[in-house]
């Protein structure tokens, strides 16, 4: 066996041994889900959000034109299943925080990456004070802190090549990979191969390779090609890894570091985690590991919706909201797993469209069910946290029917 796998395979025992016993101990407590609603069959009733001191505004559904009766049939429909998996849904309407619940089930924790593969799940009861994982909604947000760095005028546009970041790499370009732009891996079209489809204790699957290589951005950009740059559409969690690199690259902070004073900041969010490569901690996970609370996700939305400011303050501009939101790949409907009309992809955001209304959306979107739905139209974002992250519960049709069925609805929109 060569020297890396012996490496790898000595990782891989320790990970799963101590990834075995934290089963076996979830397997001894009872299953949070099964209370999930929270209602314990009594009928919902609905209140308006808590007021803090957060920067949200806060309003009843009936101040803003939203029908109670649909959002309370939505809450009592839960109670008739428990096992719904839902962790928190929280709706701002017109820029105001008009309603939020939230259910106990199971966290995804990756903070201990060194040592094992993927997110293990821990009982928990979530509430407006919770951090979440976002999953690959992480995606969305690097896009902004990208957005950012452009604008700060730190990168100089997304036809820069990936190359010009990575001169210590040159040797790993060949003149098709030379040709690969941030607009390309923005899109998700870099050309690159990548599939995380194996298990996590699978070297063969590409972020686990990743996540275990003493030098992960060389492997990254060492990743095959199987296509020209912009050819494809080929979903990546290692092109927006690496999309991470370049704002630190550039910025000379960590993704961390510029998220909070660049993009956090200026938004009130003061608490959030976002975990780094194992054995490169200057490498942010900036595809898949930040975790914020439920109403700092909206915040994000709705500094979207706003076309970058929140509150009045700018914090990215117009136009990269505008360029990341609109399509910039053909995406074959059979590679979103998301169940939504048209789906397209811009800059590290899905599109798609609710049958309620044909009405227009783009999202970002994460494993096990983390949503931010922005919908221009009527003015509406909706944040979604569940913890669907087993092949029995891995199914995001539940999360869109909120939007679908019961929120669009209440705000009049058939």
């Amino acid at each position: 066996m060569r020297g890396e796998e012996r490496r790898f395979a000595r990782r891989r025992n320790v990970a799963v041994s101590a990834l075995v016993a934290l089963l076996g101990l979830l397997n001894c407590l009872p299953a949070a889900d099964a209370c999930a609603q929270g209602t314990h069959g009594r009928e919902y009733v609905y209140r308006r959000p808590l007021q803090t001191d957060d920067g949200w505004r806060t309003a009843s559904l009936a101040d803003v034109g939203m029908d109670t009766g649909r959002m309370v049939e939505f809450m009592n429909s839960l109670a008739r299943r428990p096992e719904h998996w839902l962790h928190s849904v929280v709706v701002v309407k017109d820029g105001r925080l008009v309603f939020e619940e939230y259910f106990p089930g199971r966290a995804g924790d990756i903070s201990h990456l060194a040592t094992s593969f993927g997110p293990v799940f821990v009982p928990r009861r979530f509430d407006r004070d919770s951090l979440h994982i976002l999953a690959s909604a992480s995606k969305s947000v690097t896009s902004i802190l990208l957005g950012i760095a452009i604008d700060e005028g730190l990168v100089r546009g997304t036809e820069e090549t990936l190359l010009s970041f990575f001169p210590d790499y040159a040797q790993r370009f060949d003149s098709l990979r030379s040709r690969i732009t941030l607009a390309h891996m923005l899109a998700m079209a870099a050309g690159l191969r990548w599939s995380e489809g194996r298990p996590y204790d699978d070297p063969r699957n590409n972020l686990t390779a990743a996540w275990f290589s003493e030098d992960p951005v060389g492997h990254l950009l060492a990743t095959p090609i199987e296509a020209a740059p912009g050819e494809r559409f080929r979903y990546s969690s290692g092109v927006t890894d690496l999309l991470g690199e370049v704002v630190r690259r550039r910025s000379g902070m960590t993704v961390q570091e510029f998220a909070a004073r660049r993009l956090f900041a200026p938004l009130g969010i003061t608490h959030f985690e976002w975990a780094a490569y194992p054995y490169a901690p200057s490498l942010a996970m900036a595809a898949s590991s930040l975790h914020l609370r439920p109403r700092d996700m909206a915040k994000i939305g709705q500094l979207y919706l706003d076309g970058g400011v929140w509150n009045g303050t700018r914090v990215v501009s117009e136009e990269w909201v505008n360029r990341s939101t609109r399509p910039a790949v053909h995406v074959d409907p059979a590679q979103c797993e998301i169940p939504i009309g048209s789906p397209g992809y811009g800059y590290q955001w899905w599109l798609g469209t609710f049958t309620a209304g044909n009405t227009q959306t783009y999202f970002a979107a994460g494993f096990g069910g983390q949503f931010i739905f922005v919908i221009p139209a009527p003015r509406i974002v909706v944040v979604i946290t569940a913890g669907g992250f087993d092949a029995d519960t891995r199914n995001y049709q539940p999360m869109v029917q909120v939007v679908n069925d019961y929120v669009l609805p209440a705000a009049g929109v058939r």
